[in-house]
């Protein structure tokens, strides 16, 4: 079990027909003889702001499309909390991880950077096209503050902070961790950009 991302782009709203529901055999029919593949969206309940610019339904994939593994759903929170301390500390000079910009968001402050995915579900839910242009220039514009903040966690090899809900020690980032901290950061990035053309980057 783990967190699969999916990015999409140019979606275009398609009728799925009344007497058909989904998922079943006469849907799949129908699908395969759309002029695209065929993208469901559902809101997640408790994040409706990362939604905004698509509303619930079906629609037709008409431009790129992008998936990758975010990891295990510890492994996920563990790469979260890490973007979030870099924020804290590479960019506002701040202590702190994705507890304190939890906090940050309960108290209505949603401008630090990349918020809207360090407050969002680890599990399901959709970045609809307004939320990943801001993302995907958050990817962009902090990418060297971020990195800068690892490299020097792992050169120094001072322990990084583990998320308050992991149960392991602090300890040194090694080679590894870099570079896997790096690549999903790659493909964050890549899926905001996607999905910033009136698309949506989907969890599941």
């Amino acid at each position: 079990m783990g967190l699969d991302i999916i990015a999409v782009s140019k979606l275009v709203p398609v009728e799925v027909p009344e007497d058909i529901e989904i998922w079943s055999d006469e849907y799949y029919d129908w699908e395969a003889e759309q002029d695209g593949t065929v993208v469901n969206i559902s809101t997640h309940d408790a994040f409706p702001e990362q939604a905004e610019g698509l509303d619930d339904g079906s629609y037709l994939e008409t431009g790129e499309d992008f998936g990758f593994r975010a990891g295990s759903y510890g492994g996920y929170g563990t790469w979260r909390d890490w973007l979030a301390q870099s924020v804290m500390g590479g960019i506002l000079g701040k202590t702190g991880g994705a507890t304190a910009m939890w906090h940050s968001s309960d108290e209505g402050d949603y401008s630090l950077p990349f918020m809207e995915i360090i407050n969002f579900s680890d599990a399901d839910g959709i970045i609809g096209p307004v939320a990943s242009k801001k993302l995907y220039n958050d990817f962009r514009r902090y990418e060297n503050d971020v990195m800068d903040w690892m490299d020097d966690k792992y050169l120094s090899q001072t322990s990084i902070s583990h998320s308050s809900w992991d149960d392991d020690k602090d300890k040194p980032l090694d080679k590894g961790d870099f570079e896997w901290f790096q690549a999903r950061y790659n493909d964050w990035k890549k899926a905001f950009r996607i999905a910033s053309d009136n698309g949506a980057v989907i969890f599941h």
